[in-house]
């Protein structure tokens, strides 16, 4: 499980590295974008921890779920909305609520989406 986690972070920075440069370029990185895989992966072991959810193994694939939308929400905030709204800090904050939240909504609802 550990492996998997490792895993997951590593293809996440692969593919999330074009907007941490640009982000990066433009001091727009903060601290929320750089953590928030971590975060996520956090969350999701707390709450599977505290028992929220349905109790399987076979959920260990919401991680990679939440990961690729929070992966897609970094670069709406990069290309798109960054160039809507100039405070890159509340956007950066906001997208790592969202990604937050993913996570909670992923841990309700999997059970009852279909395969």
């Amino acid at each position: 499980m550990i492996a998997l986690f490792i895993m997951c972070l590593f293809v996440y920075g692969v593919i999330g590295a074009i907007a941490f440069f640009r982000l990066n370029r433009k001091k727009a990185l903060y601290w929320s974008d750089i953590a928030s895989p971590v975060l996520i992966i956090a969350l999701w072991v707390a709450i599977t921890s505290t028992g929220y959810g349905h109790q399987s193994l076979s959920h260990i694939v919401e991680v990679p779920i939440v990961l690729l939308v929070s992966l897609v929400l970094l670069y709406i905030r990069t290309f798109l909305l960054d160039k809507i709204n100039k405070k890159w800090r509340v956007n950066s904050f906001s997208i790592l609520g969202l990604s937050l939240l993913c996570v909670f909504l992923i841990r309700a609802f999997m059970p009852y989406i279909p395969e």
